[in-house]
């Protein structure tokens, strides 16, 4: 199981459209809008069409959308202690510090 607390940031005339979208992603809560081009998270593991999305899959393919500044994470939980999703056996729940496009299954940037 993994949770993430994110901002995300976005110019203020995209908080609309970014917010809207944050809304339809399974696993993700808006918990947080004050209208300044910031965005408060939580992520949270979740079984999509049967598929496991992990919270930093979740987080690495919100910091690809072409409306997203930057994202910062804030807070991240990852443990034992609840049954992680199934179909998450062997899912390595720190992966988030690898690549954002590794994560996100697109081809990394120049090396």
């Amino acid at each position: 199981m993994s949770i993430l607390g994110a901002i995300i940031r976005t110019r203020i005339g995209n908080v609309a459209d970014v917010a809207q979208q944050l809304q339809g992603c399974a696993g993700v809560d808006l918990a947080l809008n004050p209208g300044d081009g910031r965005l408060v998270i939580v992520l949270e593991d979740c079984e999509v069409d049967g598929l496991v999305k992990t919270a930093a899959e979740q987080l690495a393919a919100i910091a690809l959308w072409p409306d997203v500044l930057n994202t910062s994470l804030v807070y991240e939980y990852s443990g034992p202690d609840s049954p992680a999703p199934a179909g998450a056996e062997g899912v390595d729940f720190k992966a988030w510090r690898r690549s954002l496009a590794e994560i996100a299954g697109q081809p990394a940037g120049p090396t």
